[in-house]
């Protein structure tokens, strides 16, 4: 968009309105910028229709292709990952009745009954593996240990996610969705998160888990480093959530290896 000072880089978001994700994005980006508002990109305008929404937005550059990330760099944005969840840690500035009509809810019945529908799923696929000549030897050390986790009746195999406590998590928090107009190296850095249509109110350390595990993944050159990675992830984290007065009861780093165990087996 050209203007007199200038060119202002722009983006224009079509959403149809009848998908569900869509619509925690677009409550996301309208409702919530009271409390998330620094978080995110600048909202221009929000035009709704029956049949469609268009969001006009700031372009913030995404930390992907910015520079070569560096586990270090971890350090530059955790703080904002901790300042995300503690604005609505434990139902801070949540009103009931305004957020949970469209905000999907970890530990609701809806959620709880999708989860074990996966569970239950991945049980089959356990059995299937275990059968299998390309996956038996993978499987067969671990098989009874997970299988009686996944037999459990309640799909929360580890309570102590939630006693630690949940706040609006993004949900899906790799370099894509993560974005700063500077990413020289000053510290932290100015983030906006983008692309929240996986938002809902959630343990905490299930954003944590997802913004590290994905990079240890891909990054195969950190695979050696992989524990020294998390460790330091964790404290910074747990640091961050401290200065926010916050304390987690659990040792943060069993909460994380918790967190990443519960979304991988469902």
């Amino acid at each position: 968009v050209k203007k007199k000072s200038g060119t202002v880089p722009l983006i224009l978001k079509v959403y149809k309105s009848s998908r569900e994700k869509n619509k925690v994005e677009i409550n996301i980006y309208g409702k919530a910028r009271s409390v998330l508002g620094d978080l995110l990109p600048d909202i221009y305008l929000i035009e709704e229709s029956d049949h469609e929404t268009w969001i006009f937005m700031e372009f913030v550059s995404q930390i992907r292709g910015q520079l070569t990330f560096h586990p270090k760099h971890f350090k530059y944005i955790i703080p904002s990952v901790a300042e995300l969840h503690s604005r609505t840690f434990e139902n801070k500035n949540i009103s009931d009745g305004k957020w949970r009509s469209w905000l999907p809810v970890y530990g609701s019945e809806t959620m709880r009954k999708g989860r074990k529908k996966q569970i239950k799923k991945t049980a089959e696929l356990l059995d299937r593996a275990l059968k299998d000549e390309r996956t038996k030897d993978i499987v067969k050390p671990h098989y009874w240990q997970i299988t009686n986790l996944l037999e459990q009746e309640e799909p929360d195999f580890f309570p102590e996610l939630i006693q630690n406590g949940s706040a609006i998590t993004h949900g899906d928090l790799h370099m894509q969705n993560i974005c700063t107009h500077d990413a020289s190296g000053h510290e932290p850095w100015n983030i906006q998160f983008i692309d929240w249509e996986s938002a809902k109110y959630a343990p905490v350390w299930f954003d944590m888990t997802v913004l590290v595990e994905i990079l240890l993944g891909f990054r195969k050159d950190w695979s050696r480093h992989a524990e020294d990675i998390r460790t330091y992830c964790v404290k910074v984290y747990t640091k961050e959530m401290k200065k926010r007065g916050i304390h987690f009861q659990t040792p943060p780093m069993t909460l994380y290896k918790m967190a990443y165990l519960q979304r991988t087996l469902e």
